[in-house]
């Protein structure tokens, strides 16, 4: 008894001890790459035993802001830093931005709608109110409920720009409707998942979100739409494939940020995020790699 007694003290030792000295490294930001990012912080602690990663959302703003307050290890957003986020965040420290993956945005509704495709035109007009009912883009006679993203959202931004207020169709376009504006009558959510659920419990609704977090989170909740940004252009499938393939028209570029003096726990991580292994969790993950596969070149001579 007293045998055992003094092992189950050693094993209760070496555990506090093992806890005690494991690094805690914090990402928030982008709900958008929350699940990548889950992933990938799982595929580090694999081969980093005394690292361990702790991933939250809240959107890309809320990200930033809690990286500038140094709540946060690294930031992660799914749209570019403007010139006053830069600027704040240089004031605490050397500033790193670091593309890390691509996503496509996809337009989901739910799974029952029988609408199956949408162009750049028709999606403006849905969330800005001016089109209301399923049936002027080919679906059922039924009022269209909008759902939409909080303003801490980089999606959310990434959608205002490019799609409501026409960004993708030139500057023109831009122009003319830049001061497009979401319909007041647009549910809000705080982030995907309230949104997938909002989708499937109303089956008018519309809303839309990053690709891989519709097709490998919420995927038995939603169903996503083919995409066209001109309606005599292919309609396409979001997927990583045609992402890749620059077929799907709806994407962007996913960011990490981070502070340099952090030393050796934010660069080792940021190292294996963007290698090879890395950039492969990612492909894993649902999401398209930010730089291209490693290419083994042969040592023959060419005949």
């Amino acid at each position: 008894m007293k045998n055992l007694s003094l092992l189950f003290y050693i094993l209760i030792t070496i555990n506090f001890v093992a806890c005690k000295d494991k690094q805690t490294l914090k990402v928030a930001g982008s709900e958008t790459m929350n699940s990548m990012m889950l992933f990938l912080g799982t595929e580090y602690e694999k081969t980093n035993s005394n690292v361990r990663v702790t991933v939250e959302g809240g959107g890309s703003e809320a990200g930033i802001d809690r990286l500038r307050k140094g709540e946060i290890d690294m930031a992660v957003s799914s749209r570019d830093l403007n010139q006053a986020e830069f600027d704040d965040l240089r004031k605490t420290g050397n500033l790193e931005k670091v593309r890390l993956a691509y996503d496509g945005v996809a337009l989901v509704v739910n799974p029952k709608n029988p609408v199956a495709k949408l162009n750049l035109v028709q999606t403006s007009d849905i969330f800005s109110g001016k089109i209301k009912n399923w049936k002027e883009v080919g679906g059922s006679d039924a009022p269209i409920a909008i759902v939409i993203r909080n303003d801490k959202s980089g999606t959310q931004d990434y959608f205002q720009n490019h799609i409501l207020k026409r960004k993708d169709l030139g500057p023109d376009e831009y122009t003319k409707f830049k001061s497009n504006v979401f319909s007041p009558n647009a549910k809000i959510v705080k982030d995907n998942a309230e949104m997938a659920k909002f989708i499937q419990d109303n089956p008018n609704s519309i809303g839309y979100m990053g690709m891989g977090s519709a097709l490998v989170d919420h995927k038995d909740k939603i169903k996503a739409l083919d995409y066209a940004r001109n309606p005599k252009d292919p309609y396409v499938a979001p997927s990583v494939r045609n992402v890749y393939d620059r077929k799907y028209r709806l994407a962007r570029e996913l960011f990490m940020i981070y502070k340099t003096d952090q030393g050796d726990k934010i660069d080792a991580f940021v190292t294996f995020l963007t290698s090879e292994q890395g950039q492969v969790a990612v492909l894993q993950s649902g999401y398209l790699r930010a730089s291209l596969p490693e290419v083994e070149v042969s040592a023959e001579p060419v005949k």
